[in-house]
C-alpha cells in the first residue's frame, strides 16, 4: 500500500516527515507552497477538504491531522517505536503531550502567524499578536519543564513522536527570533533531535525543489 505525505516547508507536516524517515519504508512526497495557495486549488481539496497541511494518503484513504498521523504510523509500523505501544500510561502520557501541542501549542502561535483563522478584520489581527506572543511564551515555558525529565529525549530514554513533533515548536519559535538559549534542557534534547540522520534526511527532503520519492 503506497504512503503520500503532502508537506510545506516550516510546517507542521515535519512531524509526519520525520516519523516516516524513522520508519525507513518508502513513501512520496507532496510539496505544496502555503503561500502560493496551493493548500486552497481544487486538486488538494480533493485529497484533504479541509485544506491544511499534513495530509498522507495511504493508498487512496487520506490521514489528516499531525496527532492522527503519527498514530497511524506508530500503529502500522510498531518495529519503529515512535510510540511506546506496551505501555499504556507512557502512552497516555505522550498523547497528552501531543494533544497539548496540537491544541494550545499550536493555536498560540497560529494567532501570531495565521490571524486570518480568527479574524477578518485587520486591526483584530494586530491585537490578536501581542496576547499570542504571551501565550506562545508561556507554552515554550512549560515545553522547558518537560524537557528537565531524566533522559536523553522527552519520553526518556527512546526517540519517539513526541521528540518529533516538538522540532515543529522548536522552529516556529525560531521563526519568532526567540532566545532558545533561555530554555537549556529543551536546547540539549533539539540538538540532539536535530543531529539525527531520519531529522536531517526529513529536513532536506523538506526543502526539495520537486517531488521526491523516498526510501
Amino acid at each position: 500500500m503506497t504512503l503520500t505525505l503532502y508537506i510545506a516547508p516550516g510546517s507542521s507536516s515535519l512531524a509526519p516527515l520525520v516519523a516516516l524517515e524513522e520508519i525507513g519504508v518508502a513513501y512520496d512526497v507532496r510539496r505544496l507552497d502555503l503561500a502560493a495557495g496551493d493548500q486552497r486549488k481544487p486538486e488538494y481539496l480533493r485529497v484533504n477538504p479541509k485544506g491544511r497541511i499534513p495530509t498522507l494518503l495511504v493508498g487512496a484513504e487520506p490521514v489528516t491531522e499531525v496527532l492522527a498521523i503519527l498514530t497511524y504510523l506508530a500503529h502500522r509500523y510498531p518495529h519503529s517505536e515512535l510510540l511506546p505501544l506496551l505501555e499504556p500510561l507512557k502512552l497516555a502520557h505522550a498523547y497528552e503531550v501531543m494533544s497539548w501541542f496540537a491544541s494550545t501549542v499550536h493555536v498560540a502561535f497560529a494567532q501570531i502567524a495565521r490571524p486570518e483563522r480568527y479574524a477578518d478584520d485587520e486591526a483584530v489581527k494586530a491585537a490578536l499578536a501581542t496576547p499570542g506572543e504571551a501565550r506562545f511564551a508561556r507554552t515554550l515555558a512549560d515545553i522547558e519543564r518537560l524537557a528537565q525529565a531524566p533522559g536523553p529525549w522527552l519520553l526518556g530514554e527512546h526517540f519517539s513522536a513526541v521528540d518529533a513533533y516538538a522540532l515543529v515548536i522548536w522552529r516556529w519559535a525560531e521563526r519568532r527570533q526567540i532566545d532558545l538559549a533561555a530554555y537549556p534542557a529543551w536546547s540539549a534534547k533539539a540538538t540532539r533531535a536535530f543531529a539525527r540522520p531520519s531529522v536531517v534526511r526529513a529536513l532536506r527532503k523538506e526543502t526539495a525543489q520537486a517531488p521526491t520519492h523516498a526510501h
